[in-house]
């Protein structure tokens, strides 16, 4: 994997890692993989293995392309551009969205 490539796969995994809302041990689990090596493949410290990157994947629900940067992680997670907007907000300003969405949704059962 080429340097830029490393820095594309290290931010998108970091990216899909936290609008997934897991940490780093979280995300190790769900893939089958050590902590210490989510670490190291975020900060650029080391370049997965093919069978990795495919777990990866898998656990965060997305295609390997996204993860190495050839898809957007928007189009691929297909979630509506205003949640990605509001999932970067500060911890009151999501509140304040769980709550209003919470209401709305609860009105349409």
């Amino acid at each position: 994997m080429s340097r830029a490539g490393l820095n594309d796969f290290s931010t998108n995994l970091q990216s899909l890692r936290e609008l997934r809302g897991l940490t780093q041990a979280e995300l190790g689990k769900r893939a089958g993989i050590a902590a210490a090596s989510i670490s190291h493949f975020e900060t650029g410290q080391r370049a997965p293995s093919l069978e990795s990157l495919v777990k990866l994947a898998d656990a965060l629900d997305v295609s390997v392309d996204v993860i190495l940067g050839r898809a957007s992680i928007e189009s691929a997670a297909q979630i509506d551009p205003l949640f990605l907007r509001a999932s970067k907000a500060d911890a009151q300003t999501l509140a304040t969205v769980r709550r209003v969405m919470s209401a709305l949704l609860d009105d349409t059962k």
